[in-house]
């Protein structure tokens, strides 16, 4: 089919058995007309393989039992691998797709390495709970940094080309493999972005993602997700982009704080705040208060960003 290619939809599967039968009914019924299922079950313990296992006429269905419980990040890099694809898809156990979705993505993907969409939450009982949209601005274009410091590409809300899966490498399962791949795709080609909510993405006790923050924190001290995360930056630094140097002189000068490299890293930042802190919805105040820290409390206004990195 010359102008339908295959298209993977990578899902991934652990103890999924409460939602899963519904998701696997809009996977399968999805109007584009040529999709595989490849499945990896990361253990599952109930009835998630039995549930599964009922479709098994489906031709168009894969399944993999992994040997081990790899964890999601891993379970992910490994179905990916598995994909066939000029195309992939990935999805959670426990959402719900619009079974338009994949025309929707494969016709607007166009030139961009990567396309995804908005999404709808919603809890345990299927109650709508607001938009991805609401939450986080959400970015298109071709840069990474918007992804240095925050994330608002989802898994389950993105299809890409096959051909970024030899750019990621080997996912670290301390990151989210999104942020990821995110971060990846900025460096090496476009991001799309479609304002429709395509999936129902599940907000519940069990699922991996806290969008709304809603569970209990087990550790009131835990740094706040992430604002300056240092382990994330330096995880940035597996992948050889061309901002791989700059990336890596905004680690040193946070790891070694005092005046001088405080002005040194602002003069990094500042050309590129409008994408660094693109993504987090801020009030006006907050926007204006930044601003105002950025043009008046810079004591060295001679000092450029080539003197800065130099």
């Amino acid at each position: 089919m010359k102008n339908t290619p295959l298209i993977s939809i990578a899902l991934c599967v652990y103890n999924g058995e409460e939602f899963l039968e519904e998701q696997l009914h809009t996977l399968l019924n999805q109007t584009y007309p040529n999709i595989e299922l490849v499945i990896s079950d990361d253990g599952s313990s109930d009835n998630s393989l039995n549930i599964i296992r009922r479709y098994a006429d489906d031709q168009r269905i894969k399944l993999f039992v992994n040997d081990r419980n790899l964890g999601y990040v891993k379970n992910f890099e490994k179905t990916i691998q598995r994909c066939n694809g000029e195309y992939i898809a990935l999805a959670d156990q426990d959402d719900i797709w619009d079974l338009n979705k994949i025309e929707i993505l494969q016709k607007k993907i166009g030139d961009s390495v990567l396309v995804y969409h908005d999404s709808m939450l919603i809890d345990a009982r299927n109650t709508e709970l607001g938009k991805m949209s609401d939450l986080l601005k959400m970015y298109h274009g071709s840069s990474p940094f918007p992804f240095l410091f925050y994330n608002c590409i989802s898994g389950h809300s993105c299809m890409f080309k096959k051909s970024l899966v030899e750019h990621l490498g080997r996912f670290n399962s301390n990151f989210p493999h999104d942020w990821w791949m995110a971060f990846v795709a900025g460096n090496v080609g476009k991001i799309n972005y479609v304002a429709r909510p395509l999936v129902k993405y599940r907000q519940h006790r069990q699922s991996n993602t806290d969008i709304l923050k809603r569970r209990e924190r087990s550790n009131q001290n835990k740094p706040k997700y992430p604002e300056v995360n240092l382990a994330w930056l330096k995880n940035c630094l597996n992948f050889n982009g061309k901002y791989k140097k700059l990336i890596a002189r905004i680690i040193y000068l946070l790891e070694n704080k005092n005046l001088m490299n405080s002005i040194r890293l602002f003069c990094i930042l500042a050309p590129h705040a409008n994408e660094l802190y693109f993504l987090k919805k801020k009030s006006r105040l907050s926007r204006l208060n930044y601003l105002r820290k950025m043009v008046f409390y810079n004591p060295y206004p001679n000092l450029t960003l080539e003197t800065a990195i130099n």
